[in-house]
């Protein structure tokens, strides 16, 4: 799987829109909301072609189980499946970009919103934030950074 992410990130690297390419959580950067941090997590996203997106989330927990997730989308509103690891429920995910650094998403399950949240890419590039918020339960508010991988 490693191998995997190292050639998908060279890909994605080359091109030179603001979210696409792989990035590494700063764990000590985030507040992962009171739940435990995983021990690493990286996001890939990529460029599909006509309008169509993807990400790639590959979590490696404190107590060595994975964790990951994944989905094709585009910036439409419309509801796409999540692809997760351990899934016991249906997952959708929506996107709306704001503008070229800015996109807000909401995730569904089972029919129920669950989260929602934005992110954002710094100017220079090489930092994306993620804030995210989780409507209809008792789980704080949290906010990922996470760094370009180079």
């Amino acid at each position: 799987m490693v191998l995997a992410c190292s050639v998908f990130s060279s890909t994605l690297q080359a091109q030179n829109e603001p979210f696409l390419g792989t990035w590494d959580l700063d764990i000590a950067a985030s507040n992962s909301g009171g739940e435990p941090p995983p021990s690493a997590m990286s996001r890939s996203y990529g460029d599909l072609g006509n309008g169509s997106y993807m990400y790639l989330v590959v979590s490696n927990n404190e107590d060595g189980s994975l964790g990951g997730s994944s989905a094709t989308y585009k910036f439409d509103g419309a509801q796409y499946p999540i692809a997760s690891l351990n899934q016991t429920a249906q997952a959708s995910i929506s996107y709306r970009m704001s503008n070229e650094r800015n996109v807000e998403y909401t995730v569904t399950v089972n029919g129920e919103v669950t989260q929602i949240g934005a992110k954002t890419i710094s100017s220079n590039g090489s930092l994306l934030t993620i804030a995210i918020q989780f409507p209809n339960s008792n789980q704080e508010n949290q906010i990922l950074r996470f760094n370009r991988r180079r």
